[in-house]
């Protein structure tokens, strides 16, 4: 008998996921059209908990990102949003979030910025070790408006005079056979 419940909970262990890699994806907008400008972090690392349920490995999951490395494809781009949006944050250009709750398909992400703590829901989406989960950030609520107002500066002429407040943010983030 013991040596049936020791190799049930090999299996579980064996069976646990990890959080393998993941990517921090945006869409902020610019023109009054509200055309979108997409990017990345390059700087992010995250930890997580090892489970069988997807719930549980993602409660209390965290993740830190360094917002200057802002990777847009465009290196006259990064620098600008680096400079202009993230430079002057206090606390300096560390973002970081927590999660707090799981609850259906929506994921409750507590993140700070410029020493703003603020709840994000984000709707999520599981299946076969892969997460997809997309939400807004309004950076008013991190109280980023001169922050946006500098950005909209520098960028007046190809933003023809509007850089919009709310951002776009999706995770993709892949998990696997813990080691």
């Amino acid at each position: 008998m013991k040596f049936i419940l020791s190799l049930f909970l090999f299996t579980s262990i064996a069976q646990a996921a990890c959080f393998k890699d993941a990517t921090i994806g945006w869409s902020a907008y610019k023109t009054p059209a509200k055309a979108a400008v997409g990017g990345t972090f390059k700087g992010v690392s995250f930890t997580s908990n090892k489970s069988e349920d997807i719930k549980e490995i993602l409660t209390g999951a965290t993740f830190n990102l360094d917002a200057s490395t802002v990777f847009t494809k465009d290196k006259g781009r990064d620098a600008k949003i680096a400079k202009f949006f993230f430079s002057t944050l206090e606390g300096g250009s560390k973002i970081t979030g927590v999660v707090k709750k799981v609850s259906g398909k929506v994921i409750t992400v507590a993140i700070t910025m410029n020493a703003k703590t603020v709840d994000v829901p984000l709707s999520y989406d599981y299946k076969n070790g892969k997460l997809s989960a997309k939400g807004v950030v309004d950076v008013f609520d991190f109280a980023m408006s001169d922050e946006l107002s500098a950005l909209n500066k520098a960028c007046a002429a190809l933003h023809q005079g509007k850089t919009w407040n709310d951002v776009a943010v999706n995770l993709e983030a892949n998990f696997g056979k813990c080691n």
